[in-house]
């Protein structure tokens, strides 16, 4: 697992400002970046997600007009739960990843009724949901770094392969099928009607 570390600066009043996590290789040198809302991304991968987490998606098919209808929608998840299962096929380690998110929902800015097409509504927020952790998932293969800590349940699941690429994991991660399942739960509608 590599390493990651809290990126703060300081404002124009000289407070002190969350910018995101910084994400280091096995050396513990700079690799990139990740804004706030991919940090709580990070976090629903690695299962270390403080509750409520809050994200923000855009619903496809939703269209934007004016100032304040747009195609976004806001929740806080109540529960999350990442389950990871590790093998080893053709070559290769594969990690199937499921994630269960029990969300409220916090703020929707366009028409639509939840009671009568929520199951509909859960999909498409499962949908984008996952979208955006397989970018960040593209993002962290593509640096050659396991911030989400996969080398150790490869270690632990798959101990033979793993002894053999552990020298350069990072390589090993990269060439590696990550498998995402992301289910979603509507359990309250929140403020906004």
């Amino acid at each position: 697992m590599t390493a990651s570390i809290a990126e703060v600066e300081l404002d124009q009043k000289r407070n002190i400002k969350l910018r995101g996590t910084a994400l280091l290789d096995h050396k513990g040198k700079y690799a990139f970046t990740l804004s706030a809302p991919e940090t709580i991304l990070l976090r629903i991968l690695q299962n270390k997600a403080n509750k409520p987490v809050s994200l923000t998606v855009s619903i496809p098919g939703e269209p934007k007009k004016g100032p304040l209808h747009t195609d976004k929608l806001s929740f806080t998840s109540t529960q999350v739960k990442t389950k990871i299962k590790t093998s080893y096929r053709e070559d290769k380690f594969q990690f199937d990843m499921n994630i269960l998110l029990r969300i409220a929902l916090s703020e929707r800015l366009f028409p639509y009724d939840v009671q009568k097409k929520g199951e509909e509504l859960e999909k498409l927020i499962a949908e984008q949901v996952k979208q955006e952790l397989e970018k960040l998932i593209k993002n962290i293969q593509r640096h050659r770094i396991d911030p989400i800590g996969l080398g150790i349940r490869a270690r632990a699941y798959e101990y033979g392969e793993y002894k053999k690429v552990k020298e350069d994991w990072g390589e090993a991660l990269s060439r590696a099928d990550i498998h995402l399942d992301v289910d979603v739960k509507i359990g309250a509608m929140g403020p906004v009607k």
